[in-house]
């Protein structure tokens, strides 16, 4: 299932703080102003396995421009840093511990029960875009440019 909101219909964010799996601290409010993908995750998720190089492609053809940030769930670090690893993600995730955080942050726009989902964020820290299940690097890229250019915009 695909969504996008229309600025005037789109959910904010709260704050919110997690330790990632590379150890480091994260701080959602480090990512104001910038557009943001959050991908809910986890290594025992077939269709995450399916979506990874999906994700992985679009985050490196929007270095620079957009954040992406996974968030792993009902899983070990273990697990979780060898699937990084093997598929090569180029960005960082909230630990399994720590994803209630983002859950609650996002008020009901993620549940840790539909995995994966994904999230396109504007930089006022709302949600744009909401895919619920796999996701395309094609219909990703289609959610990140309007906002994109959104942001555009306003500059």
């Amino acid at each position: 299932m695909v969504e996008e909101f229309e600025p005037d219909d789109r959910i904010e964010g709260e704050p919110f703080q997690a330790r990632t799996l590379s150890g480091d601290r994260f701080d959602s409010g480090d990512l104001a102003g910038q557009v943001a993908v959050y991908n809910v995750w986890g290594s025992w998720c077939v269709p995450c396995v399916a979506e990874a190089p999906e994700l992985v492609e679009v985050a490196e053809e929007f270095t620079g421009q957009v954040q992406f940030v996974g968030i792993n769930v009902r899983d070990n670090d273990a697990a979780a840093r060898a699937f990084e690893r093997d598929h090569d993600v180029p960005y960082d995730s909230i630990v399994s511990a720590d994803s209630s955080q983002p859950m609650l942050a996002f008020q009901g726009a993620l549940a840790a029960a539909a995995v994966p989902t994904t999230l396109v964020v504007d930089p006022e820290g709302r949600v744009a875009a909401r895919v619920v299940g796999p996701v395309t690097a094609s219909t990703l890229r289609a959610l990140i440019e309007p906002v994109l250019a959104e942001t555009d915009a306003q500059d």
